[in-house]
Formats: C-alpha cells, structure tokens, sequence
C-alpha cells in the first residue's frame, strides 16, 4: 500500500490530463477501444516507403512496413529495422563528446571516460546516466523528423501520431539495491505514457549476453480484462521474473540481442524490462511517438542547472 500511495502522490504532481491517462489507459478494454476510434478516423496519407529514402534507418530482413506493423500487431515487438551507419557513428560521436548524467540528476555530469572517477566521488556505482539538451542538434532532428518512423507510427496507431521524445542514455554495470534497479525499469512493467504510443530502441553499441539486452514478452500487449483484474490486479508497481515466467512461460520472454544498429520497434504496453548489464555497458536511443504529448517524455534540463560533477560535489 506504501508503494500504491508514493505513486499516486507522484502522479498528482503532473497535469489532470495526464494523471486520468496514466489511471485509465492502464486498461486494456478502454485503450483497446481509444485505438480503434483513432483507427477509424485516421485518413492513410503515406505511400509506400522505401528504406532506400529514408536517410537514417534502414529496413532489416523486409522491405515494407507492413511487415514491421505486423509484428507489432501479432508479438507486440518487431526487429525489422535498424539505424544507419552514418548517423549510428555520429551519434556515438556526440556521446564520447558530451555530459552524461548519473540517474538523471543534473548536478552529476560526466564524459564516458569518466565514469569510475565520477562513481569514486559520489560514493555510488551509477547504472543509469542520461543526456539532455541534445535535441536540435544533428543528427537527432534528422531522427526525430524521419518519415520512416513516422508512418509506422501512425500506421500503427492511427491518427495523430508524433515523436513526442528522443532519448539517450547508458547502463552500466553496477552494484546497486533493487530499489535503484526498479527505478530505472528493470524490473517487468507496462508503459502508460499515453493512450497510444509506440517505442523505437536501437542499439549504439553491440549487446550480447552480458550486455543489458531489452526482455519484451510475446504477445503481453493485448492483456485480457480478466487476466489484468485476477492475474496482475493492475498492478501499478513492477512484476518479478517468477510471476512473468509463471503467467507466459519461458518461451514468451525474448532477450534482444544484436549489433550497433540494432533496432527494436515496440508496443511498450506489452511487458518489458532492461536487463541490468553485467560486463559491458550498453548505450541506447529511444524514439517515443504518442497520440499525446504531455511534455514528461523528453530530456531537457535548464541549461544553467547542467554541471560536472567535480564542480558540485564534495
């Protein structure tokens, strides 16, 4: 219960509309029946794209968007796309370039090869370190702006789809309580960030098995009524292995590995989780399109609040 009232008190923080959003589109009926009225209204206005066209991702064993729409529809996740090498290594040039933030707190900034110095000096391992503030620089306009995403995402949810964030950050290898582990998602959860909304990771750096992949269980993203009331009760707070195990079985829970490049499109309604890496960090993109925009999802900080960490902490 303890739990239940922290989160609804941090709810309460947000705006109206969105505090409704996150208690009711947690239902799969209600958010089931908001798609198909979006479906409904949604007017196709995308011809066919060819991946040849699109000058930041790339398609990935298919050469249509059905295919990837599909997956979505049929498993909840598809891998049928990928970054390109242009735009992956630019990226990964402005990671190695800029401040990072441990657990997203701006006062904790620190470049990549700074991680151990910076771990020493807060007396903390960091799992988690995002950036902020990269949004209008190339080339994540280019990926923000891409109409390859664009049409998957409203293809997939209908009308009103947008990018409503891009975002960028690292896990690292970390001995941490599950409490830290739990509030940067990995631990099984459902995503309530809208009505609709679709995710895109790609990988920067190669994953393999000690490498923090992205879980998603199979076919977890059109929950029955009956299994969200008796099964997982809405649960508002994270699922254990053991009960997702014991719900979908062991083939339903799909490891994710793959090479810088590697793309995962994914309806993050369905069950996922980031596997906390063991040896090696992993650094990720994630592309958010959404029927709504609450201004939640992007990672912006006040520029005069970002610091390096030996500045601030003593």
């Amino acid at each position: 219960m303890n739990r239940i009232y922290k989160k609804i008190k941090t709810l309460n923080n947000y705006k109206y509309n969105y505090l409704l959003t996150r208690l009711l589109s947690r239902i799969y009926i209600f958010k089931k029946l908001f798609l198909f009225i979006n479906h409904f209204n949604y007017k196709k206005k995308f011809s066919e794209i060819n991946s040849s066209k699109d000058q930041v991702f790339e398609f990935s064993g298919c050469t249509s968007t059905n295919e990837i729409i599909n997956d979505l529809s049929q498993n909840g996740f598809s891998l049928k796309l990928k970054l390109g090498k242009n735009h992956l290594k630019r990226i990964l040039n402005y990671a190695n370039n800029n401040f990072c933030f441990a657990y997203g707190d701006p006062k904790i900034g620190f470049y990549f090869n700074e991680r151990k110095q910076c771990e020493k000096k807060i007396n903390k391992e960091i799992l988690l370190a995002k950036y902020f503030n990269y949004q209008n620089q190339q080339p994540f306009i280019e990926i923000a702006n891409s109409p390859l995403l664009h049409k998957i995402a409203n293809e997939y949810l209908g009308s009103n789809a947008k990018n409503i964030a891009t975002q960028l950050w690292w896990t690292f290898p970390a001995s941490v309580d599950s409490e830290t582990t739990s509030k940067v998602a990995h631990y099984f959860h459902r995503d309530v960030d809208a009505w609709g909304f679709v995710k895109f990771f790609f990988y920067l750096n190669d994953v393999s098995k000690n490498g923090g992949p992205h879980i998603y269980v199979k076919k977890s993203h059109k929950p029955s009524f009956f299994s969200q009331i008796f099964e997982e009760k809405f649960l508002l707070n994270r699922h254990t292995d053991s009960s997702v195990r014991k719900r979908f079985g062991d083939d339903a829970i799909f490891s994710i590995y793959g090479s810088a490049g590697t793309g995962i499109v994914a309806d993050t309604f369905g069950l996922h989780k980031g596997e906390s890496p063991k040896k090696e960090p992993r650094l990720l993109l994630c592309c958010v399109y959404a029927t709504e925009n609450y201004g939640v999802q992007e990672f912006i900080k006040k520029p005069e609040i970002l610091t390096h960490y030996k500045s601030t902490v003593s």
